[in-house]
This record gives C-alpha cells, sequence and structure tokens, in this order.
C-alpha cells in the first residue's frame, strides 16, 4: 500500500525451489518494507534452464553490497504504478522519473531530457527512503544501465524479448530492477557529486567550442584545465593487467622526450597486442565458430600483404576488428542462451564488460593510433622538442580516450598466473598470482572458480568464475632481468625455425622461442593452415 493509498500489486516468481516467505520478503524488498504475500504460493515446472543460469541480479546485489548498501526492488519504492509514454509530458513532480525501456538514453526528471527515440516508464516514487536525484545518477551509471537491461529482460515476453505496456508487465518489471539504498546523506551526496561533474564536462565541453572562436586563447585553456587530467593515466596503472601498465610505466619514466614518445608507441603495441590476444583466446572458446572468423581474419590479411608470419600493429588491429565484429553480432542478435556463452567465453565478465571490449570505438581508436605511429616512425629527419612533446601529448590523450571506452573491466577481469588447487563444494578453490599494476614480484590471492586453471598459465578471472579465460602465448611473462621478478614478452614474428618475442618493459630485450610451441597459438591464422591441423 502507497502512501496516496493505491493497492500495488505484481506476479513474483522465484526459482530452483526458493520459499517465498516472510524471511524471503525481508530480504528482496528490505525489513518492515509493507510488501505482502497476497496469494498463497504455487510450485509449477518450467523447462527453460534460462532463467536459472542467466539472471544478473546476485552479480548486481553483490556489488551493490560490497559499498554496505542495501539492495532493493523498485517496486517496493513506487507511489502508484509505472506508466508507458509514447511522446513526452509536462508532469511536474518532484518525485518523477521518467526511464527509457532501451540502453539508448538517460533516466531524467522530465520526459524531454531522456534523449531517448524508444517508449519511456514514467516512475512516481513513494516516500523517502530513496532520493530521485541518486537514482537517476545511479541508473544512468554503467552499473545502473545493467540493471535496467536485465530488469527489461526478465520482465519481457514473446521472440523478440518485448516489454509489454500493460499494468501486470510493467509492475513486474519494477520487482525485477534492482536499486541501491544507502543511507540519505551518502545519497545526497553521490548525487551532488554527480551534478558537479556533469557541470564539468558541460564547461570542458564550452570551452572546446570557444577555442575556435578565439584561437589564441588556445594554449591558456589547456594549461589551465591540463592539472585536472595529468594524473588520469597514473592512476589507471594500478588496475592494469602488467603487460600493459609494465609498458605504460616504463614510457612514463622514460630520460627523454624522444624516448617517451617511442615508449608510449610502444606501449600502444603492447595494449592492442594484449587486446587481440584476450579477443582471440575467448574467440577460441568456441572451436566451431572460431574456425570461420580466423579464416576471415587470414584472408583479410593476406589481401593488406600482412600476415601472422610478421605481427605489425595492422595485424593485430585485423584481429581485433574481425573478432569483435563476431561476437557484437552473436550479442546483438542471441538469446539468453547466447548470451550466456559469450560471457563464459570472457570468463564471465559482465555483458556491459564484454559489450566495452568488443566495441567499434575500440576499433576505431586502435586504428586512429595506427595511423600516427606509421607516421612518426616513418619520419626518420630532424624532429624538434616541441614535435616530440605535441606527439606525446596525443599518445596520452589517446590513452585517456581508452580509459573512457574500458571503464572499469580490468578492474573486474584480473590477469593471474594459476598456481594450486583445491577443491571445494560447486568448484575449486585455486591460489594464483595478481598480475595487475606495474611491481613484481606478485601478491597471491585465492580465486572460487569452476573449472580447475592449469598450473603456470595466464588467466583472466574474477572471483566466482565458472570458466577463467585462459590467455593465449601471443603474451607471456617470463623470467626477467636481475632487477625484475618478471618481464612481459610479446610474439612479434616467426624467423625459420623459432619465434621472436619483444618485451616493451626493458627496451631491446627479447628472446626466441621454437616454432612448433607456436603452431596451437597460430591456428587459422596462417597461410595453410586450418583448425582442424
Amino acid at each position: 500500500m502507497s502512501s496516496e493509498g493505491r493497492e500495488l500489486s505484481w506476479r513474483l516468481t522465484t526459482y530452483n525451489d526458493t520459499s517465498i516467505d516472510s524471511q524471503f520478503l525481508d530480504s528482496r524488498y528490505g525489513p518492515d518494507s509493507g510488501v505482502l504475500i497476497a496469494e498463497e504460493p504455487r510450485e509449477v515446472i518450467d523447462l527453460d534452464p534460462s532463467r536459472i543460469f542467466g539472471d544478473d541480479a546476485r552479480e548486481i546485489l553483490k556489488d551493490i553490497e560490497t559499498h554496505g548498501w542495501a539492495g532493493r526492488r523498485l517496486s517496493s519504492l513506487l507511489a502508484r504504478e509505472p506508466e508507458s509514454l509514447t511522446s513526452a509530458i509536462d508532469a511536474p513532480s518532484e518525485r518523477r522519473l521518467f526511464v527509457p525501456t532501451t540502453r539508448e538514453g538517460r533516466v531524467a526528471a522530465e520526459s524531454g531530457d531522456t534523449g531517448s527515440d524508444g517508449r519511456i516508464l514514467s516512475i512516481q516514487l513513494d516516500g523517502d527512503q530513496v532520493e530521485p536525484t541518486f537514482l537517476a545518477a545511479w541508473l544512468n551509471s554503467e552499473q545502473g544501465v545493467s540493471s535496467r537491461r536485465r530488469a527489461v529482460e526478465a520482465s519481457s515476453s514473446g521472440v523478440f524479448q518485448a516489454l509489454r505496456s500493460d499494468t501486470a508487465a510493467l509492475m513486474r518489471w519494477a520487482d525485477e530492477l534492482v536499486l541501491p539504498v544507502p543511507d540519505r546523506s551518502t545519497q545526497l551526496a553521490l548525487a551532488s557529486a554527480d551534478e558537479q561533474l556533469g557541470s564539468f564536462q558541460a564547461m570542458l565541453s564550452g570551452q572546446r567550442e570557444n577555442i575556435w572562436s578565439a584561437p589564441e586563447s588556445a594554449e591558456d585553456v589547456v594549461n589551465a584545465m591540463a592539472h585536472a587530467f595529468d594524473d588520469s593515466v597514473s592512476a589507471w596503472l594500478d588496475q592494469l593487467p602488467f603487460p600493459i601498465a609494465s609498458a605504460l610505466w616504463t614510457a612514463e619514466t622514460a630520460a627523454s622526450l624522444g624516448a617517451q614518445q617511442r615508449a608510449y608507441i610502444h606501449a600502444w603495441e603492447a595494449i592492442v597486442t594484449f587486446h587481440a590476444t584476450v579477443l582471440l583466446s575467448a574467440s577460441r572458446s568456441d572451436p566451431g565458430s572460431s574456425s570461420e572468423v580466423e579464416a576471415a581474419i587470414r584472408q583479410t590479411l593476406q589481401d593488406q600483404n600482412l600476415g601472422i608470419e610478421r605481427a605489425s600493429f595492422g595485424t593485430w588491429v585485423i584481429i581485433i576488428e574481425r573478432t569483435s565484429s563476431g561476437l557484437r553480432r552473436a550479442l546483438e542478435k542471441g538469446g539468453a542462451d547466447e548470451v550466456a556463452r559469450i560471457r563464459r567465453a570472457f570468463g564471465d565478465l559482465t555483458q556491459t564488460g564484454v559489450e566495452r571490449l568488443i566495441s567499434k570505438s575500440i576499433v576505431n581508436k586502435f586504428k586512429e593510433v595506427n595511423v600516427k605511429r606509421n607516421r612518426w616512425l616513418g619520419h626518420t629527419g630532424f624532429t624538434s622538442d616541441e614535435a616530440w612533446t605535441t606527439q606525446v601529448a596525443s599518445l596520452v590523450s589517446d590513452l585517456r580516450d581508452l580509459r573512457q571506452l574500458l571503464g572499469n573491466v580490468w578492474a573486474q577481469l584480473v590477469l593471474v598466473r594459476a598456481g594450486s588447487a583445491k577443491r571445494a563444494r560447486g568448484g575449486f578453490v585455486q591460489s594464483a598470482e595478481v598480475a595487475v599494476g606495474t611491481r613484481s614480484p606478485f601478491a597471491t590471492r585465492g580465486f572460487s572458480v569452476g573449472d580447475m586453471m592449469m598450473d603456470g598459465e595466464l588467466y583472466l578471472v574474477k572471483d566466482g568464475s565458472q570458466s577463467p579465460l585462459r590467455l593465449g602465448h601471443f603474451v607471456q611473462l617470463r623470467a626477467a632481468p636481475p632487477n625484475a621478478q618478471y618481464t612481459t614478452y610479446f610474439y612479434n614474428r616467426t624467423d625459420g625455425a623459432n619465434v621472436h618475442m619483444v618485451s616493451y618493459q626493458y627496451g631491446s630485450d627479447d628472446l626466441q622461442d621454437n616454432l612448433d610451441n607456436f603452431s596451437e597459438e597460430f591456428g587459422a591464422l596462417r597461410l595453410g593452415s586450418s583448425r582442424a591441423e
């Protein structure tokens, strides 16, 4: 019963023999929520397993609870049933929100401010448990968007998973939408911070426009803003996989501008090689579809006079472009089972995280950097300090763009070197060295996994992963020079019966490996090869 005296009702279904009782209601809606069981629960047989294996609600709640916040359902915070709108309305209210049913658009206090071309749901909040400004800000965050998408999928019906407009369907959507409810002071502080950051973003956009009307002020504007972003890349290093972080640290600590420019280019080479290896490793978790993708990659490389035998920056970009294209199509057209399959291929990374890794924007950024790399490395004449400075600034700016595109993916999916394991209920607990940041030796942690990782191999994993992602050997950690525990080596080229691996951590340091050890890594990428061989 809402404060307006309206009685709201919705249908609730649980799975895996979960009882609907007072204890369940308290955990789902909070103590003294006022939510009651209207009818005696009944048991039905559901032959669709996707609701059991494809539900992200537990993961969202776990992330919310790590902050010490309560996780609640929107249904318990409503003053009245949600309304489906097809056009903007003039409905002023201090406790009303407008929520797009698609990923495009933002939650807003005015229906015309959502920026969505699809349907919008009008939400009237009840009481003062949650501040509308806080709720809008959270629902526009990456985690909030994931919760919104999950609610639409969980409450939809039909072949195309469409959310109906009737009251019963919309109340079920509200009951599927998971929300955080921290204390009021935390809500107000976060809402205020989000608003201020939004104003900073608007100011930055305004300044960017102004330099074209007053070009002489461009340098002063940049200098005034730069101090706020100077440490953005450095702060990112602690989240990055060691192979990338160590290469970037080498660039940041280079002794001269020329050395720094070359080191940043090498760091970008490390980034693109690592990214391609991740996508290729994930794609190969499904050998059937991977063979087709790799055949297409091989043909594209041949058409552009490239090859895996001598892996250039452009080679890795083609691998990223073709593998990410196939994965995007599978995510966009596939149902819940297909989405779950792809998430398993990426070590149970969230769908949003996978979408970040395979986005077109990532591919375009790599292509953009490759153009700069080819232009600058191909210039062998004198380069002034001013030109070096400009080029370094450009490469660092590209890193900031990449950080924005990737979000917190590498904080979710951790690079580890697997160690010993012991069987536990529901899987294994495996110790692993966490290869993150710039420092080694690495700390050791225990991870709960469904499938045991191979001792000594590199994996991308999150705690609770059913199938951690084993990283291909195009990226390796090997014995290091005397002043470090580990060095990362990246595959570079074949040379007779050997392959060359290069390090971007210690300048020209490299090593050779036997070509036979790489036959599985090359797979169908080499001319005259196929995955069946």
